[in-house]
């Protein structure tokens, strides 16, 4: 085929691809993001961000941290308005950090079916404990290693969820 009976082909491929793709039913992309992994023993807790275009603009983007154990994996889910608590939680953890465990405060989970509760204790590290209503309940202590990496993903999530 000569080159210009190629381009011509393609050309007439391109336009048939772009009338039939209209009538296709075209599914949203659901977008998520490990901003950040943590690892301690057989436990980790992810930072992670996620978008859903099938909803409107200023409910599609939420993070979650999720917790795993060797037989259990769970999550808290946040939006904006409850990462600025989730954050003075943390702050105020990472400042009062001792030898032994104080709990910090407390956060319920808003716009889920299956709530969960997150604990923030500060003691030698930051604890994170976050108990499902349908029973899964997961410990996670940062160590103070961590702890820098973990504020950076704090605030690539709240820029994340600032975006429109």
């Amino acid at each position: 085929m000569p080159c210009s009976s190629r381009r011509l082909f393609g050309l007439l491929m391109g336009i048939a691809v772009a009338l039939v793709l209209p009538d296709l039913p075209v599914q949203a992309e659901v977008k998520l993001d490990v901003v950040a992994k943590f690892e301690n023993a057989n436990l980790g807790l992810d930072v992670v961000t996620y978008v859903n275009p099938d909803i409107t603009a200023s409910s599609s983007r939420i993070a979650l941290l999720g917790f795993r154990s060797t037989s259990a994996r769970t999550s808290f889910v946040f939006g904006l308005n409850e990462w600025v608590s989730l954050f003075g939680l943390w702050t105020t953890a990472v400042k009062a950090q001792s030898d032994s465990w104080k709990v910090i405060g407390s956060l319920t989970e808003m716009g889920t079916a299956d709530v969960s509760l997150l604990t923030v204790s500060a003691g030698p590290g930051v604890r994170f404990a976050v108990t499902s209503v349908k029973g899964a309940s997961i410990t996670y202590v940062l160590a103070n290693a961590d702890i820098a990496r973990f504020e950076k993903a704090l605030f690539q999530v709240k820029d994340f969820l600032s975006r429109r």
